[in-house]
């Protein structure tokens, strides 16, 4: 009997309540904020992995990229809990409602703080438009980079140099070059900006014309052009062979423009030979160098030219006349606008520019590369305009530095 009434009464005892005691713990939330700063990591283990392993650059708010919306949840997480945490602390165990509401002040002004400063933080990365990443597709490939591009670096180094690139914003834009930044620039065999497979240097250099010419592409260079195209080509070889390090560069004139830019390297200009204008392989406007020494240390990888027009003849309209034959193949940069130090975009207008608060340069012509440098040939060839093989040297080097805090 005591059995059966014991049982009776356990089966009218009411269930008991579930208890949300814990949500009043300080401990639970500093629980959980410990838990979405670990969610914060492993968003930035995939973000880095994902853009170790190919990814290109995109926005901080790119939720495209499962890092970003992990670090995104995980700062979440801690943020809410922290502010909890922080109520729960301040207000458990007032002693009266006056206390409390004393207590509710600084925490109110926590939140209210806290949560301007995210949105804030939001809209700045949103309007600015800046990106985390690298490109394999170009230096600034129609956006916004993480670093100096080679055409933003340049037309800010003329104009305060002096020189008049179209700089001024007064020059109408120029449509009937493709833009170098948009277009040409993915090594992936598009080449609007050279003439595709060509011959290297040490090609040129060492075989013979019957077996050099059929290396050539089709219509660029004549049996009758090899014989002065080889002879400019070593007077540019002796300039690299002359200047092979920033030292000598230095002492000769030349004044580094960019960052190292990826498939091409800094950008140093001399600015007495850019003002004479004159198309002199024996005195180019530009060297390339690429921090690619075991120390971080720039190389000597290439030389360029630059020819503005308005100077010595020079048009917007007619490419120069360079290298004997037509294998070499100058670029521009039209509606170029340069944001801060953050990169570059192309294909703008004065007014898009202006409202990305960046600086407008409607047309910058005319460049051109040769890759002669005795340490970087150029697979793709002497002329063409990115060096893929380049451009894997400085990743490994990147990654070499990486741990000294060296890389860019």
């Amino acid at each position: 009997m005591d059995r059966l009434s014991s049982s009776e009464r356990s089966a009218e005892r009411p269930p008991r309540a579930v208890s949300a005691a814990w949500l009043a713990e300080s401990v639970t939330w500093f629980a959980a904020a410990v838990t979405g700063m670990a969610v914060v990591f492993l968003g930035l283990a995939i973000d880095a992995y994902r853009h170790n392993h190919g990814a290109n650059e995109e926005s901080l708010l790119s939720l495209g990229n499962p890092g970003h919306l992990v670090a995104g949840i995980g700062l979440a997480i801690t943020t809410i809990a922290v502010l909890a945490g922080f109520s729960v602390a301040a207000l458990k165990g007032a002693p009266s409602a006056g206390h409390a509401i004393r207590r509710f002040v600084p925490v109110t002004a926590a939140w209210v703080a806290l949560t301007a400063m995210a949105v804030g933080s939001l809209t700045y990365i949103g309007a600015s438009g800046v990106t985390v990443g690298h490109s394999h597709e170009s230096t600034v490939a129609g956006a916004v980079t993480h670093n100096n591009d080679d055409a933003g670096g340049v037309a800010r180094a003329l104009d305060s140099a002096g020189i008049d690139a179209g700089g001024g914003g007064t020059a109408a834009v120029s449509h009937d070059v493709p833009g170098a930044l948009n277009q040409g620039v993915s090594a992936n065999g598009d080449h609007v900006h050279d003439h595709g497979q060509q011959p290297t240097f040490v090609q040129i250099d060492t075989m013979s014309a019957e077996k050099l010419l059929p290396l050539f592409p089709a219509g660029t260079v004549s049996a009758s052009d090899l014989p002065l195209l080889k002879e400019q080509l070593q007077q540019v070889r002796q300039v690299a062979i002359d200047i092979p390090n920033v030292e000598a560069a230095t002492a000769a004139g030349y004044v580094n423009t960019t960052s190292d830019v990826p498939f091409m390297g800094e950008h140093y200009l001399n600015f007495d030979l850019v003002r004479k204008g004159v198309f002199d392989p024996a005195h180019p406007q530009g060297l390339l160098f690429s921090k690619l020494g075991p120390h971080g240390e720039e190389r000597l990888v290439g030389i360029w030219f630059l020819l503005v027009p308005g100077i010595n003849g020079v048009t917007r309209e007619t490419q120069p006349a360079g290298f004997a034959g037509d294998l070499d193949l100058w670029h521009a940069h039209v509606g170029l606008c340069l944001v801060g130090f953050s990169g570059a975009s192309e294909g703008e207008t004065s007014e898009s520019c202006t409202a990305k608060g960046g600086k407008f340069t409607p047309d910058l012509r005319w460049m051109m590369h040769a890759w002669v440098a005795p340490a970087q040939e150029n697979p793709a060839g002497v002329f063409a305009y990115l060096n893929n093989d380049l451009f894997e040297k400085q990743q490994a080097a990147s990654k070499v530095a990486a741990p000294t805090g060296n890389v860019r």
